[in-house]
């Protein structure tokens, strides 16, 4: 038996299999490169440790690939060999990862409580649950799971500055802006690498507006981030909406051919197609072309991986930007085949996400499909009754925020002020400050006023 550098006890006779895992960990709550192979090193030393080969299953989840789950399957079977001798809190994880392959969220989020009510300083649940809500759009359970471990951390606890970066995140996407600022500044003083930290921190700079901030902000941090993983390309992304807002349209293209999409860099060499990559990409393009900006063909690459990826149904927000992707390359034959899957998944399975799909994605993929199609008539007929569930897609204000510029546009291209009126006041009341200030919104300013 050993214990990592909280506290925590690791089921374990190798202390090689304890290190490494430890090491891990604190790789993966700092959002460095290379954690699995790390991770591996542990249960090669001890291939019957259970909470490392619980740990390996849910990294996996974590990259919502549907082609990863006999993987998942093949790790849960491998955290049971030596279930009942483990601890109760390395048995959570594993249910945690039962729950994972069995499509139900929720509980295995419940897991993560569960571990955190008992181990509150537990930094790998922490960010997994954080990881787990925020696809789910429940960013307020979130906070209050970090809320209620704040009491038990201080700044000699190994990892104050993963805490803190955490615990800003869900401050600022439940519009607490002044404390997530405080927080994530907090976190990078304590560690300058701390990307998580100086993410949160963007997000609330763009929620009010204070763009040059934010410029600076982030360009005085970037050379701290070479060790990181692909939480650089959407830090990236978060550049190119500042300089977007301030109408620099070359230095948007440059950060997204240099950084948001670069198809040579080893991390997107390695993974092209993740998730978070396809979103960054195609949700930026989305924003140039509405401001008036000529992106060649750099919608066809996202095209290509994204046809490979139709019928995985593992992330609802991913499938929807999918359509985005679909529509801008004209392929309105994968976009109907898209959104036939994605309905045939909400009817049919009973996965936590199936109905997220129905309430969310499914209405907002078709919105954007029409909205492509210059048919804003349907644009308004499919988002609009659903606009107040896009949440349930998961991501960020800003992240949705795609969703809500396509509607509105589609009402200021119908000429419809009442309606263009409604939903700027829902866009501020979502916690934008002044939207219509942002590019996005000014057209329907000007309509409204």
């Amino acid at each position: 038996m050993h214990t990592d550098i909280r506290g925590h006890s690791l089921t374990t006779d190798s202390k090689e299999a304890a290190a490494d895992f430890s090491t891990a960990i604190d790789m993966f709550t700092q959002r460095q490169v290379d954690v699995v192979p790390v991770l591996q090193k542990s249960i090669d030393s001890d291939p019957q440790f259970t909470m490392a080969q619980a740990t390996f299953g849910l990294m996996l989840h974590g990259a919502r690939n549907a082609n990863l789950k006999a993987n998942m399957q093949s790790a849960l079977t491998q955290a049971k060999v030596a279930y009942s001798h483990s601890t109760r809190r390395e048995q959570q994880y594993v249910d945690a990862l039962e729950c994972a392959c069995n499509g139900d969220l929720f509980a295995m989020v419940a897991c993560y409580e569960n571990i955190l009510n008992d181990h509150p300083t537990d930094l790998l649940a922490l960010n997994l649950a954080q990881g787990e809500l925020f696809w789910l759009g429940e960013m307020q359970h979130s906070n209050r799971l970090s809320d209620m471990a704040m009491p038990h951390w201080n700044e000699n606890i190994p990892g104050y500055s993963e805490y803190l970066s955490v615990r800003a995140f869900d401050l600022e996407e439940t519009n607490q802006f002044l404390e997530a600022e405080k927080a994530g500044k907090q976190s990078v003083a304590l560690r300058s690498t701390n990307i998580w930290g100086a993410h949160a921190v963007a997000h609330v700079f763009l929620m009010q507006g204070r763009h040059r901030e934010g410029l600076e902000w982030l360009s005085s941090k970037q050379d701290n981030w070479s060790n990181t993983n692909q939480m650089k390309f959407h830090i990236w992304w978060h550049q190119c909406l500042f300089h977007l807002e301030r109408k620099e349209h070359d230095a948007v293209l440059e950060h997204y051919d240099r950084w948001v999409r670069n198809r040579s860099d080893a991390l997107m060499v390695a993974m092209p197609d993740l998730y978070i990559d396809m979103q960054n990409g195609s949700s930026m393009l989305w924003r140039l072309e509405h401001a008036g900006v000529s992106t060649g063909n750099r919608w066809q690459e996202m095209a290509e991986l994204a046809a490979r990826r139709i019928d995985d149904m593992n992330s609802t927000f991913t499938s929807a930007h999918y359509a985005v992707i679909f529509a801008a390359t004209g392929q309105f034959e994968l976009c109907a085949k898209l959104i036939a899957n994605m309905q045939s998944f909400a009817q049919s399975n009973n996965h936590t996400l199936a109905k997220r799909y129905a309430d969310a994605a499914i209405p907002a993929a078709i919105g954007a499909v029409a909205h492509r199609k210059g048919d804003y008539q349907q644009t308004l007929e499919a988002m609009l009754p659903a606009r107040n569930h896009f949440w349930q897609m998961g991501g960020s204000h800003a992240q949705q925020d795609l969703f809500h510029q396509i509607l509105v546009d589609a009402a200021v291209k119908l000429k419809q002020k009442d309606t263009a009126a409604l939903l700027l006041q829902e866009i501020e009341a979502r916690g934008f400050t002044e939207p219509t200030r942002n590019v996005a919104y000014q057209a329907a300013g000007k309509l409204v006023h």
